[in-house]
């Protein structure tokens, strides 16, 4: 009996203890749950972190575009003329065996405004072994035992290129580019052609642009506010006294002949498509500055004298010619401004100032900020309107440029009406 009763026991307590056991491990539904929640908390989490990053990379950008503009400041305080460098330099150049080579009229493509700079950047060890008598690109080993090519084939330099700009990783590359001022584009931009007038160069003495509207392009008048409309101009030089090239001064502005205003005048700007491969030192317009492409037909759009370089209409045949309106390249044929960064980007003003220059300012307003001296009176021609600082503060801020409220009192037009944006 007593033994019956044990065995009783025994069985209930079994019972028992399995009612109350603990379970290990999840329900498929438990599994479920659990991974849903983790998906929504990094759906939250990763564009924060997408957006802390890219905010890095920009304020990083903003950096080295700075460093840019005081090494381009520092340049023109030791030129005895105080001028900012050309933005590109042609002439002759030495064969392997140190003698004078015979060019065209235009001359070989010797060096842009980078190459100027590099002592102002630091890179006083670059600058030395660079051969100013060879071709950016050439293969003649100077005196350093260097030749310029291999140059630009082994140095890439982290302050030239923008953190964001992913064809920025290759030798030779370049993401910011200086001011060139208005341009008439005729071509594809490609290397054969797309600059107006009878050299295929962007020159301030050669705008192929009747500006002052009286049927004569290339006037004095024309040329006058074409070297007015930008900061850098390009130059050729002529070292072996044989005509060839035809030399061209440097015709870039100082501080003083900008009469705009150098917090109102753009100096530097990024371009994605300044050139992924070689063009850190090549002077070509197309690949170390950035213009503003102005309607070449005044008449047609029912303009005059007194309204045409005023208004500076942009040229509805490249649409594109305006902030972030080319970011899709093509690379080397689209010398606009132009970043991976949401919403505008990171430029210098002449007085050194870095700032976030924001795609959505107004149409005039840009074209007007590009000029160095668009407001100075003019023989025939209408001047541009003095800028005032209130009309594209809330466009032209600091990196903190979120933190400011929108100005709605300006359209934000990005290009002329109907006009596709490609």
């Amino acid at each position: 009996m007593l033994r019956l009763q044990s065995s009783s026991r025994r069985r209930r307590e079994s019972a028992l203890n399995s009612k109350f056991r603990v379970r290990s491990g999840f329900t498929l539904i438990e599994l479920l749950v659990v991974i849903s929640i983790i998906a929504v908390l990094m759906s939250l989490i990763l564009p924060a972190i997408q957006n802390a990053r890219e905010a890095a990379r920009r304020t990083q950008c903003l950096n080295r575009v700075r460093q840019i503009g005081l090494a381009l400041h520092s340049f023109a305080s030791k030129n005895p003329s105080s001028q900012f460098p050309s933005y590109g330099t042609w002439g002759d150049v030495k064969n392997a065996g140190g003698v004078w080579q015979n060019t065209n009229t235009t001359g070989k493509k010797l060096r842009n405004w980078v190459v100027d700079i590099l002592s102002e950047l630091d890179r006083q060890d670059i600058f030395d072994r660079w051969n100013f008598d060879d071709e950016h690109d050439g293969t003649i080993v100077g005196p350093s035992g260097f030749n310029n090519r291999r140059l630009i084939e082994e140095y890439n330099f982290e302050v030239l290129v923008c953190p964001s700009d992913e064809s920025g990783d290759g030798a030779g590359a370049l993401s910011y580019v200086v001011n060139a001022g208005y341009a008439n584009i005729d071509g594809s931009l490609s290397a054969a052609s797309g600059w107006a007038g009878s050299s295929n160069l962007h020159r301030d003495n050669d705008p192929d642009l009747d500006y002052n509207v009286n049927g004569t392009t290339n006037d004095d008048e024309d040329k006058q506010i074409s070297h007015r409309s930008g900061v850098m101009w390009g130059m050729a030089v002529d070292r072996n006294g044989d005509g060839k090239p035809t030399e061209y001064p440097n015709r870039s502005q100082t501080l003083n002949t900008i009469y705009d205003g150098v917090s109102n005048t753009l100096m530097v700007s990024e371009n994605l498509n300044a050139g992924s491969d070689q063009y850190w030192g090549d002077p070509s317009a197309r690949y170390c500055t950035f213009v503003y492409p102005i309607d070449p037909n005044p008449t047609a759009a029912g303009l005059t004298a007194a309204t045409y370089f005023s208004t500076a209409p942009l040229d509805p045949a490249h649409p594109y010619g305006v902030i972030n309106g080319a970011a899709a390249g093509p690379e080397g044929e689209r010398p606009f401004p132009a970043s991976s960064h949401p919403g505008g980007v990171n430029v210098v003003m002449c007085d050194g100032s870095a700032r976030f220059l924001s795609e959505d300012i107004d149409l005039n307003v840009y074209a007007q900020l590009i000029t160095a001296a668009g407001s100075k009176s003019l023989p025939t021609a209408g001047a541009q309107t003095i800028l005032d600082g209130n009309s594209f503060w809330n466009d032209l801020c600091s990196e903190n440029a979120a933190r400011f409220p929108r100005n709605s009192v300006f359209s934000r037009t990005r290009a002329v009406p109907g006009a596709v944006i490609v």
